[in-house]
């Protein structure tokens, strides 16, 4: 019996130790793919809308990364296609680099120090796709997407560099759920959640199958709020981009000259909340038909559909604003638009029309179609740059000293006055997401990303005094600070 034991406990060591040397020479042969993002420039305000060697364990370990001067850094690996090599990171990564060169760098398994540029990407996704500026060296590798489906129970490993001081870091679980959705203003459908932490710094660094295979792009964490209001981080959730998705984007960035295709379909669909302090009431039952945008192939179906609710699109039921968008972000350009929709009274009626293209255009009418639901504005285009006339009030708050809005009044000198829009998204005194400005259309895109959240806000300067300092307002969707109108332009 005693000999039976020790023959049982040598074969399960055995296991362990061959599993252990599996994972370990897949993470070596995945470790020369991973790299650190540091950006060394950004823009003054808001973003831009996205050999035979050695071991490599030694090499990416020898020495502390020297990150001095940077401004940021995340994570982020290389894949290639077409016999050219592409660093994956996140949008939220690099969207505050300068346009300027030298504001990119990455920093590969032997610290050796490339100049980058973005080349694409996609906020709504937050993944971006970099280009090499200066050629990649010896020791860089690659990695390639799983061709199967992740299951939930895989064994997987995050790599990145959490708080951008600890390169080459692993962590190591299993995939939780699968096709997860999460709030906020980007990345909103397709996460695989898991239990390899990350934390911040990890941000575009590869989840890595037992095969060294890419199954995420490792890109978000949970928290929860403790009973004193403060964020707890939730080291078992995390969230890391689908494989599919992933591809699908990157593939659409290098076809298309850095942007994804959308359609576009013309609608304002929202769910509104009534807020009483900290408490926030439904309104809507269901999405809600709020407007139909002028020009857009939605207008002649049902722009005498406004307050109606969507109940399906193309035949998959949604209950709410989020899968409305789930649903919608699946339209091809020029697709098939099919909505049951549901009147007031309760009576069902189908809808059906083709959607366009997701352009400049397009989203110029998006950015006119909200900016001007403000009262008294009126574009203004003789500028070369995006501004509006400001002639009355209402639907507009700037911000005080103790970080609160109020609503501005008659006679405190904001009327009768040009406006610039220098950014514009959603201000938050920790974490600000706002996008920088330069055409109608990327006030546009900004307000795209944004509109979930109900307000949108600007930074604005006055024409006549192009010098001073740029002032923040905030537009609340609905038209009043009691009512959060969570909102989707599409």
């Amino acid at each position: 019996m005693k000999k039976s034991i020790l023959t049982i406990s040598a074969l399960f060591l055995l296991v362990v130790y061959s599993f252990a040397q599996s994972a370990s020479a897949v993470l070596e042969k995945c470790l020369g793919a991973v790299v650190t993002v540091a950006v060394y420039q950004t823009e003054p305000l808001g973003k831009m809308t996205l050999g035979m060697r050695g071991s490599v364990s030694e090499d990416a370990y020898k020495q502390a990364l020297d990150l001095t001067n940077a401004k940021g850094s995340g994570s982020g690996f290389i894949i290639k296609k077409n016999g050219k090599y592409y660093v994956i990171t996140n949008a939220h990564v690099v969207e505050s680099a300068s346009t300027e060169s030298g504001s990119i760098y990455v920093f590969s398994i032997n610290q050796t120090k490339y100049e980058c540029k973005v080349l694409g990407g996609d906020s709504f996704y937050d993944l971006a796709v970099l280009e090499f500026v200066t050629t990649p060296g010896s020791e860089i590798s690659t990695v390639e997407f799983t061709k199967t489906e992740p299951l939930v129970g895989d064994r997987v490993f995050a790599i990145g560099n959490p708080l951008g001081s600890y390169p080459y870091s692993v962590t190591d679980g299993i995939i939780s759920a699968k096709n997860r959705a999460r709030g906020g203003l980007t990345g909103k459908f397709g996460f695989l959640q898991h239990t390899a932490t990350i934390i911040w710094g990890n941000s575009g660094g590869p989840l890595i199958n037992e095969k060294g295979e890419v199954v995420g792009v490792n890109s978000q964490i949970a928290f929860a709020t403790a009973p004193d209001g403060s964020q707890v981080l939730q080291q078992q959730i995390n969230f890391s981009l689908e494989p599919k998705i992933t591809e699908r984007i990157i593939t659409e960035v290098l076809n298309n000259n850095g942007r994804v295709k959308r359609s576009y379909i013309g609608l304002e669909v929202a769910q509104a909340y009534k807020v009483d302090g900290e408490n926030y009431t439904l309104q809507d039952e269901a999405a809600k038909i709020y407007g139909v945008i002028p020009g857009s192939n939605a207008y002649s179906y049902m722009g005498s559909k406004i307050g109606y609710f969507i109940t399906k699109v193309n035949g998959i039921a949604t209950r709410n604003i989020e899968e409305v968008l789930g649903e919608f972000e699946k339209i091809a350009p020029n697709g098939k638009v099919g909505l049951e929709i549901k009147s007031p009274s309760g009576a069902i009626e189908n809808v059906s029309f083709t959607a366009g293209t997701l352009r400049n255009i397009e989203l110029d009418a998006i950015a006119g179609y909200v900016l001007t639901q403000i009262p008294g504005v009126t574009l203004n285009t003789s500028y070369g740059q995006v501004a509006f006339d400001y002639k009355e009030g209402g639907n507009q708050y700037t911000q005080k000293e103790d970080k609160k809005f109020y609503q501005n009044k008659r006679g405190d000198g904001s009327y009768g006055k040009t406006y610039f829009v220098l950014c514009g998204g959603i201000y938050n005194e920790n974490n600000p997401n706002m996008w920088k400005v330069l055409t109608l259309s990327q006030l546009g895109a900004a307000i795209k990303l944004s509109g979930l959240s109900g307000v949108f806000d600007y930074y604005l300067s006055d024409a006549s005094n192009p010098s001073a300092q740029a002032t923040l307002y905030r537009q609340y969707l609905s038209g009043e600070s009691t009512i959060i109108k969570s909102t989707i332009y599409y």
